[in-house]
């Protein structure tokens, strides 16, 4: 039997919590880089939020947070590569939004 020391233990301690931040870390290394499938805007997570590609689609009526100039490029959520047709989003880990898309989310980019 392995003798349980302090050096041992931190070392074990260190381990473990690498291996539970490495997720967050490969999201973090590249603005998303696991997310490569586009939003479906049908999902029930995308429509629960109002979520559209263009925002000439958004219905003023049954949004009436979205304001002109609220696009997904210009958004404090969105992640990655801002002038790209499609980018991550912090609020739909794993998909891609549309350059000029809009959702209930956004909040205004600041810097």
């Amino acid at each position: 039997m392995k003798k349980c020391t302090r050096r041992n233990l931190f070392k074990l301690a260190g381990a473990g919590s690498l291996a539970l931040l490495l997720p967050t870390l490969a999201r973090m290394s590249d603005g998303m880089a696991l997310a490569d499938e586009r939003l479906d805007p049908e999902s029930p997570q995308a429509k629960a939020l109002g979520y559209v590609h263009h925002y000439d689609e958004v219905d003023p009526e049954r949004w009436p947070r979205y304001a002109p100039g609220q696009i997904c490029a210009n958004c404090q959520l969105a992640q990655g590569d801002l002038e790209a047709d499609w980018m991550g989003c912090s609020i739909f880990p794993g998909k891609k939004v549309a350059h000029d898309g809009w959702c209930n989310a956004w909040v205004e980019r600041r810097g």
